[in-house]
This record gives structure tokens, C-alpha cells and sequence, in this order.
């Protein structure tokens, strides 16, 4: 069989639980699916148990999307081997080397849940191949199952031509009795509630997508008093008022738009293919979006109550429209199946990749302070995230940290310095008069000159931007330098694409 079946997908998730326990530990969800069936989650990390940022990655919630839990599962199987045997991972000409993988499985806590919705998976196996949905029996109508992916709490129940409040849709949408009426949809949000999760993608096919909120309504960042908890839900009819409009941070859809977009250039990095970073309702706008989807709802949750985790929430569709649905989304052809599940892992690794901080990595391993990694994630939230300037230098940060983590996590002496000079950019924060010295500069110019010697070239760039930055910045209090990091944007430098191989 060209797909695995659930029993399958679990065996192998538990197998190498088994083998490998330090590496994996996996746990079953509260919620067994309609049929009965579990479902299982796994995390892969190695190393000391510090507080982690933490991935979640699903696929499955609809059934006949039959690569992507396979795609997840080799992932999970090609980044084990990969860090077991210290070697690169590379899909076509995208390459993520040995130093890459450690420091992702050394410093994140990857969850998979590869099958969220086994049921339907195995309807599809036995032969009803375009299948979309769990197997709710629904009272008092000939038709069976919710749409697993327009049962959450986010505008649920507000219909559109993607969503439906009909169990009867002939396009299989219907969003169930409530929200969180499925246990399928329920694991999530209790899986959420349980973890630290940080970023969140949800795999489905196809369309060759990477999709980030919002669903329901086109996105606007100036009138912060829409926002979705002021809507009237599961009221099936369509959003009230139609011109509304959903609020997000300008910061927000500054890193959905910049991360969707390296994920789309390592995808194409693997075999030329060119996939489209758009939000969830411009992929539907003619039907007025979608309602009720994971990758919403996961996003939403810090909105909807403040005291909750901000999670970047995406979803991949992955693979061609070839003109046939069954071939569409379960291609029976091996060659064509395998290429698309590389452009699937690679676009899964990339948002992992991405979920990196080096900042918060190694303030609470290295120098195991959290009061230093608040402050600091409080300049880049509040205030570097406000204004274009700020934006470009945390665009800047982040596209290089990846590989800055890397090269700290392999040498004992680069992480001192890193743990060091941490706690002085803290202290410098904390003081209204506590000054950059000429000593600072010269130790952090050491420090990053020592690592761009390691870095590829594409990556010293960046880091002279940021020497540029200390020495122009000597003798001012910390207040001061961020000040000038919102008003005085790097210089503009065209983005970095996926290392190629080799």
C-alpha cells in the first residue's frame, strides 16, 4: 500500500518511542477519535529539560489528505537519523546541516501529531478516496461527519461558502453542532492548553500554499477595536457586518508574511516549485473565507484571553492542483508522491527552523535568567515592533539566528561569551544610567568577528550591520539604543534564500 494506515502510523511513532527514549516520548491524547481509535502525539528533543519554545505540528484533520501524516512521519524519521549519526538533511537542493539539526533538537521541543483524524483516514483507505471528514453520526439526518477543520472557536458557525452549518453540504464543510463539538478538534485545544506552544502548522493539501491568519475576514493593523470576540457566532449566516475587517499587530503580520516566505523559498529550493504565501481568507475570498480552522483558532487564543501563549499559527497545502481530485490529493504515482513530500518536510523543517530564539535559548539555559529574556522580549514586542525601522532589525535577528545558535551550541567558549554578553545587554536595559562602554563594544565585536569567520558569507553581512550598529551606539544608555533601532531601519538588503546544497 502506497499509505500507511493509523495502526501503522502508530506503530511507527511508538517504535520509536521505544528505541529511543531520550529522544522521543510519545503520549496519548485525552480524546479517543468517533470510532473509538487513539491518537497519539510525539515530541523528539535531546538534551536538559530547561524551558523550551515548544512546535506543534498536525496533519490529518482531513481525511483524504493522505501524504501529509506520512510526510510528517518521515520528517520525524529523517530528523532522528540525521541527529543521531550527526548528518546534514537535505530535500533536492535544500540543504539544513548536522550543526542545524542539533541545535533544533537540543533547543526546541518538537511535537508531532501526525493523525488527528485516524477514522477518516481509514474510510478513505477502504475505498470512499475523496472523503473529507471525522465519522459523526448526525441525529436525525442520513449524513455522517464534521468538517474536523470548521470546528473551532474562531467565528465558528458564521458561514461561508467554505463553511456550512448543513451536515448535508456536498462539499463536506459542516461545521458541527458547537465548536469544539469533535474530540479530533478538542485534542488540539487541550494540547494547547497543556504546552508552551510557540509556533503551529497544520498540513493539508492542495494548492501549493503557505497560509497564515486570518480566515474569516480580509486582515487590517489600524483599528484595533475589530477583533473577532465582538462578533456574533454560530449564528449560520454570513459575517455581520460584510465589511468588517479583522485586526492584527502590524508586528504580527510582518513575521507571518516574512516567515511564509522563507518557507516558500526553500520550498522551491527543492525542486523549482513555486508556492504562494498568502493569508487563509485570500485563498477564498470569493466565498467570503473560512471559519473555524486550527491555525486561526491557535493563533486567536492570546487575543480571546490575554493570559494564554502567543502562537504563530500557519497551514501548508502542499502538492499540485493536477486537474483530478483523487490524484490531487493522494497521488498513486511513487515518483510524484515522493516529491512532494520532500517540499512538505521541507517546508515542516523551515517552520521549525524559524521557531528558533537565540535570545530566550540561551538566557534561560545559559544564563538561566528569565527576567533578562523578558525585558528583552518586551523591547522586541513592544517597542522594536512598533515602527518599520524595529521591524527590519528584528527581521534581521531572526534570519540569522538559526545559524548564530548553531555555532554557539558547538563550542563551550562561544557560549560563555554569548551567556555574558546577554547578561550585560540586560543590565544595560534595566539601568536608566548604565552606559555602552568601549570595553562592551570591543568584547561584542570579538565575539560576532569569531562567528562570522564560521557563518557563510550571505550571513556576514548581517552580522557587520550589527557591528555598524554597536559602534555607532557607544556611549548611550540602553533606552537610547532602542530608541535609535525604531527610527534608523538596517540597511536594506535583499533576503537571504535556504542554503542550497553542498
Amino acid at each position: 500500500m502506497l499509505y500507511r494506515t493509523p495502526e501503522q502510523l502508530d506503530i511507527i511513532t511508538g517504535a520509536f518511542a521505544t528505541v529511543f527514549p531520550d529522544l522521543f516520548t510519545r503520549i496519548k491524547l485525552p480524546h479517543a477519535s468517533i470510532g473509538g481509535l487513539p491518537i497519539y502525539a510525539i515530541r523528539m528533543r535531546s538534551g536538559s529539560p530547561f524551558l523550551r519554545r515548544s512546535v506543534l505540528i498536525t496533519g490529518g484533520l482531513h481525511a483524504r489528505e493522505l501524504m501529509n501524516p506520512d510526510a510528517i512521519v518521515d520528517l520525524m524519521v529523517d530528523l532522528c537519523i540525521a541527529y543521531q549519526n550527526g548528518m546534514d538533511i537535505t530535500y533536492g537542493n535544500r540543504t539544513w546541516t548536522a550543526a542545524t539539526i542539533k541545535s533544533l533538537v537540543e533547543s526546541l521541543d518538537i511535537w508531532m501529531i501526525p493523525c488527528a483524524n485516524p477514522d477518516g483516514r481509514q474510510k478513505v483507505l477502504d475505498g470512499d478516496d475523496l472523503w473529507r471528514k471525522n465519522l459523526r453520526d448526525n441525529p436525525n439526518t442520513s449524513c455522517e461527519g464534521v468538517d474536523v477543520n470548521r470546528n473551532f472557536d474562531i467565528a465558528w458557525g458564521i458561514e461561508t461558502g467554505t463553511t456550512s452549518c448543513e451536515p448535508c453540504d456536498w462539499n463536506q464543510t459542516y461545521c458541527g453542532k458547537a465548536a469544539f463539538s469533535e474530540p479530533e478538534s478538542k485534542n488540539i485545544r487541550d494540547f494547547c492548553n497543556a504546552h508552551r506552544i510557540n509556533v503551529y502548522v497544520d498540513v493539508h493539501s492542495f494548492m501549493e500554499l503557505v497560509l497564515y491568519p486570518w480566515g474569516h475576514a480580509p486582515t487590517q493593523v489600524t483599528d484595533a477595536s475589530q477583533v473577532f470576540t465582538t462578533l456574533a457566532t454560530g449564528t449560520c449566516a454570513r459575517l455581520d457586518p460584510p465589511t468588517y475587517r479583522e485586526h492584527m499587530r502590524l508586528g504580527d503580520l510582518r513575521k507571518f508574511q516574512t516567515v511564509a516566505q522563507r518557507v516558500v523559498d526553500s520550498v522551491k529550493a527543492v525542486r523549482g516549485r513555486t508556492y504562494r504565501a498568502i493569508s487563509t481568507y485570500a485563498l477564498y475570498p470569493w466565498a467570503g473565507g473560512a471559519t473555524g480552522t486550527s491555525s486561526d483558532y491557535v493563533y486567536s487564543r492570546h487575543i480571546a484571553n490575554p493570559s494564554l501563549q502567543k502562537t504563530y499559527a500557519f497551514a501548508l497545502e502542499t502538492g499540485p492542483d493536477t486537474g483530478n481530485a483523487e490524484e490531487s490529493f493522494h497521488p498513486d504515482d511513487p515518483a510524484s508522491l515522493s516529491l512532494i513530500k520532500r517540499e512538505a518536510k521541507a517546508a515542516i523543517l523551515t517552520l521549525i527552523e524559524n521557531s528558533t530564539c537565540a535570545i530566550e535559548f540561551i538566557g534561560m539555559r545559559l544564563v538561566t535568567s528569565p527576567d533578562i529574556v523578558e525585558e528583552l522580549r518586551s523591547v522586541r514586542d513592544e517597542t522594536l515592533s512598533t515602527t518599520e525601522p524595529g521591524l527590519g532589525w528584528i527581521e534581521l535577528f531572526e534570519r540569522i539566528q538559526g545559524e548564530v545558535l548553531s555555532e554557539i551550541l558547538s563550542d563551550e567558549t562561544l557560549s560563555k561569551e554569548a551567556a555574558s554578553l546577554l547578561k550585560r545587554g540586560g543590565a544595560l536595559l534595566e539601568s536608566d544610567s548604565a552606559r555602552l562602554t568601549e570595553r562592551d563594544v570591543a568584547r561584542a565585536r570579538a565575539f560576532l568577528q569569531l562567528l562570522a569567520k564560521r557563518l557563510p558569507p550571505d550571513v556576514r553581512g548581517d552580522i557587520d550591520e550589527i557591528q555598524a550598529r554597536l559602534v555607532s551606539s557607544r556611549g548611550q544608555t540602553g533606552s537610547q539604543i532602542v530608541t535609535a533601532l525604531t527610527r534608523e531601519a538596517p540597511r536594506r538588503r535583499k533576503p537571504r534564500k535556504g542554503r542550497p546544497a553542498g
